[in-house]
């Protein structure tokens, strides 16, 4: 018996779809082919030529750096002035301002200072400074109110007429900027006999710091110190100096102890406000 052949088959030569198949592959068979030589032929994509000429910007301008404050505490006549003059040599202008609290009615001039960084630079409205008198405090808010009227001012030095500097003015100056944080010395007497009790409930006795007036404070700190309205009236009523003995016949000036001002102050008002 033979066997015939469907011719209904799809894989028959003489089926129009197989025929339409074949075609179909072969053009995309060629179409591949083309791309592939045209390909070929086109070199690699690169990076356009920079032009020789810039584009127009808006240039933006620059900010002024920030300064340092150096606040001098001082009488009058500074013996050491020549070593500052050497140490602001190092300095920009616009990287430091000087301000001298001294007493009142002393001009500095080129006449009776080395240092030309000091030149006119004492405080217009000073006060006489008793030493052990909250007049020293008062001087000093006066130095930092003055500086803090310079936006650029983000560091401030208390200073005295003995202080030199024992590094250069860059030194300094990266040292200062690049720490965040005031440098006070503070710390907790347990023998301590010169809080008064009066001054509570303003000032609490573990409230109470000791150390010393010499201080480098970041902005923060010296408005605080400038804006306080609390603490600097008590330590002006109830902290001072024990009198001598010729002088301690009156009510007023017969303390039980013997507060000095300077050395209590800051600490204890820093410590109240950030701790």
């Amino acid at each position: 018996m033979k066997t015939r052949l469907s011719h209904g088959s799809p894989h028959s030569r003489g089926d129009p779809r197989y025929t339409w198949i074949l075609t179909s592959l072969a053009i995309v068979t060629f179409a591949l082919i083309i791309l592939y030589k045209l390909h070929s032929l086109v070199p690699e994509l690169q990076e356009p030529p920079t032009s020789s000429v810039p584009f127009p910007t808006v240039s933006k301008p620059k900010d002024p750096p920030s300064k340092i404050a150096f606040l001098f505490l001082v009488r009058h006549q500074m013996p050491l002035d020549f070593l500052w003059e050497h140490f602001f040599q190092g300095a920009g202008e616009d990287e430091y301002t000087v301000y001298i609290h001294a007493r009142p009615g002393y001009v500095y001039t080129k006449n009776n200072t080395k240092c030309s960084a000091f030149i006119d630079r004492q405080l217009k409205k000073p006060v006489l400074v008793e030493w052990g008198e909250a007049s020293m405090l008062q001087a000093e808010r006066l130095l930092l109110e003055e500086a803090l009227k310079d936006p650029h001012n983000q560091r401030f030095i208390l200073l005295s007429d003995s202080c030199v500097p024992l590094y250069n003015f860059r030194y300094i100056y990266d040292y200062v900027m690049f720490c965040q944080k005031s440098f006070v010395d503070s710390f907790t007497d347990a023998r301590d006999v010169r809080y008064n009790h009066k001054m509570a409930p303003a000032i609490w006795k573990e409230k109470w710091r000791k150390g010393s007036q010499w201080f480098v404070l970041i902005r923060k700190h010296a408005v605080a110190v400038v804006k306080d309205t609390t603490v600097f009236p008590v330590f002006k009523r109830y902290c001072k100096r024990m009198s001598l003995p010729e002088f301690s016949g009156s009510v007023e000036n017969n303390w039980n102890h013997n507060c000095i001002p300077d050395e209590h102050y800051l600490q204890t008002l820093l410590a109240m406000l950030f701790r």
